[in-house]
């Protein structure tokens, strides 16, 4: 004997049951869905350009006869401030041998201050003055 079952009847007992269920869903679905459809990009405020500070120390005229005993320390104190990424760059100007340039950046006139007052040429009397000038880089800053 064949068996007849009336789907029509048993669907509409299922979807009795489960309609609630459903609609409840659709509704949270339906408050959801935007939000996970949405993304909000976040983009940082473009970064500000570096500043730079310039450094010049005046050298006393014998400098080159006189520097021998101070010179490893002048030279580690301005390798150190190279590797925490303050001083871009440094030297001694030529012909005649007269002042020491360095180039700082992003940092305050405070913190090349203390460098020039914690260096050995300066606490030896091998720098007789020196200046600190903000620096508007036009070319090259990156």
């Amino acid at each position: 004997p064949r068996h007849h079952f009336d789907m029509s009847t048993a669907a509409r007992a299922v979807i009795g049951r489960v309609a609630p269920s459903l609609r409840a869903l659709r509704r949270t679905s339906a408050v959801r869905a935007p939000a996970a459809r949405t993304r909000t990009v976040m983009s940082a405020a473009p970064a500000a350009p570096p500043t730079y500070l310039l450094l010049t120390l005046d050298y006393v005229p014998d400098i080159l006869e006189k520097r021998d005993p101070y010179r490893a320390d002048h030279l580690a104190g301005a390798k150190a401030q190279h590797d925490a990424g303050k001083c871009v760059i440094a030297g001694a100007l030529q012909d005649p041998v007269d002042k020491g340039v360095f180039v700082f950046k992003d940092c305050d006139e405070a913190h090349v201050k203390a460098f020039v007052e914690a260096d050995a040429y300066y606490k030896n009397g091998l720098v007789t003055g020196y200046t600190i000038r903000p620096w508007m880089i036009v070319v090259g800053a990156n």
